[in-house]
């Protein structure tokens, strides 16, 4: 029960709330990220599918980013139905502001940590991020 009080404890300090203003839920965060990330324009279908969230749920925080700039919705010209995502500058403003917000505290612990100390903890932090993304993809089969 102590190991889980401090898992806790390092979630309450480490994690910081969204800024106001902000693109303040984790899915929103995820989507801008997948926006931006993605090489070619992405298309709603494929963000549900990325995400293992319902369409209705995608189209939700796709009007919310687009009403705060922060994405844009290019229709296809032969389809008006269709429609592909673009991060705008805005958009890659608030990522970039989001970054060092976000990575602030993990920049201290490498101050805080020996040389030795951070690359343990950064190869824990690499087995977890397995794990979860794991975790992630077969739930992502139970959904489809």
């Amino acid at each position: 029960m102590e190991d889980l009080s401090e898992i806790r404890l390092l979630s309450s300090l480490i994690l910081k709330k969204a800024r106001k203003g902000a693109a303040a839920t984790a899915q929103e965060v995820d989507m801008l990220f997948r926006v931006a990330l993605a090489k070619n324009p992405i298309v709603p279908g494929e963000l549900s599918h990325d995400m293992g969230i319902s369409k209705t749920t995608v189209s939700r925080l796709i009007d919310g980013l687009t009403e705060n700039g922060l994405i844009e919705k290019l229709y296809d010209r032969q389809d008006k139905r269709s429609y592909s995502l673009r991060i705008t500058s805005e958009g890659k403003d608030e990522l970039d502001s989001m970054y060092h917000y976000y990575l602030e505290p993990v920049y201290g612990m490498r101050e805080a940590l020996d040389e030795a100390e951070f690359q343990q903890f950064i190869g824990l932090v690499r087995k977890v991020n397995l794990y979860m993304a794991k975790k992630q993809s077969k739930n992502k089969e139970e959904f489809i």
